[in-house]
């Protein structure tokens, strides 16, 4: 999925073997949580307006309150990534910005954006080369991607099993992140049965789909701060592993997916089998995992247990804080408004009361 392309580059690759405990949460699934663990918060002056240039983990006494960001609300924070240890780039390499969107299809989705910039041509607040983002369909039970882009394969979406043409219901049990009844703890697993279209495919149900053990837990998590933005902080997360396989035991690989209340995406990781695959011997495997130890860019992390070995070979961390380049915020479109310019694109995306595409019920 998102980034799983950076495997192939391993300049960016390393192993944290780090002991874990598989916490269980004893917070409720229901749709306002999880909607609040998806989504970014702004904060609030005493009056209830919305500060700009001031995040819900800075510690500002000017931040007396916090909610969800609204739909078509101004973003007036941006959240980045870290760089490399040594590497002087204060905004980091990638924007990662959590909001709501409405749409024809699904009404409303969340996008979780991928922006590059400060290196090479990219800019960050413009769509450009390698951008992206991921687009988190809540519906009744289930949170699932239903489209990514990355440097990658480009745009694509994905399905749980259909068949026929594919409709927004196949999109909503796709890569699923969690399930929830509104009872229960929010912790369990599953497993996804999905596939992905790529540009020009993406009309008809694929042939076939691909097991994904998939599980999720709430515990806390203990994330990296800008220097000036003081200590390190541990979060309240919702953390959800999707397994390249049916099984833990001989999983290929691991993305695992970090959402707070604060940041709504706040971290991502791609675990690899230590043993290696077709493509990538075990030796080579190793060699990406320290290199991307010696990196320096994410907090440790505690290793996928109960399976195949895994080694971290990527991650991204987006807790620094960066104003918005507008006074009175920036545009919230990136991800989404880039797909509503480009021909062909499923209809389900477009915004709301203008696409030919129902919502699924709810």
């Amino acid at each position: 999925m998102k980034q799983a392309a950076a495997f192939a580059a391993f300049a960016v690759a390393g192993a944290l073997l780090v002991a874990t405990t598989w916490g269980q949460s004893e917070i409720a699934g229901t749709p306002a949580v999880i909607r609040d663990f998806l989504i970014q918060n702004v904060c609030l002056d005493p009056r209830g307006a919305v500060i700009t240039g001031v995040g819900p983990i800075d510690g500002s006494s000017a931040c007396v309150d916090q909610r969800d960001l609204r739909p078509g609300e101004r973003l007036p924070y941006h959240k980045h990534d870290h760089p490399n240890r040594g590497d002087n780039r204060p905004l980091g390499y990638q924007r990662h910005d959590s909001y709501p969107v409405e749409t024809a299809g699904f009404g409303e989705v969340v996008e979780h954006s991928f922006d590059f910039g400060g290196f090479e041509d990219r800019r960050f607040g413009v769509f450009d080369r390698a951008d992206g983002g991921d687009i988190a369909v809540l519906s009744p039970g289930r949170v699932s991607f239903a489209a990514t882009e990355d440097g990658g394969a480009g745009f694509q979406m994905f399905v749980g099993e259909c068949s026929g043409p594919v409709t927004p219901e196949a999109l909503t049990r796709s890569w699923i992140v969690v399930e929830f009844d509104g009872r229960r703890p929010l912790a369990g697993e599953t497993i996804a049965r999905l596939n992905d279209l790529t540009v020009g495919r993406q009309e008809t149900c694929p042939s076939r789909f691909n097991p994904a053990y998939t599980r999720w837990h709430v515990a806390p998590f203990r994330y990296r701060a800008m220097p000036e933005q003081g200590p390190p902080m541990t979060l309240t997360t919702l953390i959800s592993d999707h397994y390249g396989g049916l099984q833990r035991s001989d999983a290929d690989h691991v993305e695992r997916f970090y959402f707070t209340r604060e940041l709504g995406g706040t971290r991502w990781e791609r675990w690899q089998n230590a043993n290696g695959n077709r493509q990538f011997s075990g030796a080579t495997v190793a060699e990406a995992a320290r290199t991307f130890a010696a990196s320096g860019r994410c907090s440790d992390a505690p290793v996928p247990e109960g399976g195949a070995p895994m080694v971290l070979i990527d991650c991204r961390e987006w807790t620094r804080i960066v104003p918005p380049s507008e006074p009175a915020g920036d545009r919230p479109g990136f991800f989404v408004e880039e797909l509503r310019s480009r021909a062909g694109i499923p209809g389900f995306f477009a915004p709301a009361g203008k696409g030919p595409v129902a919502a699924p019920a709810r």
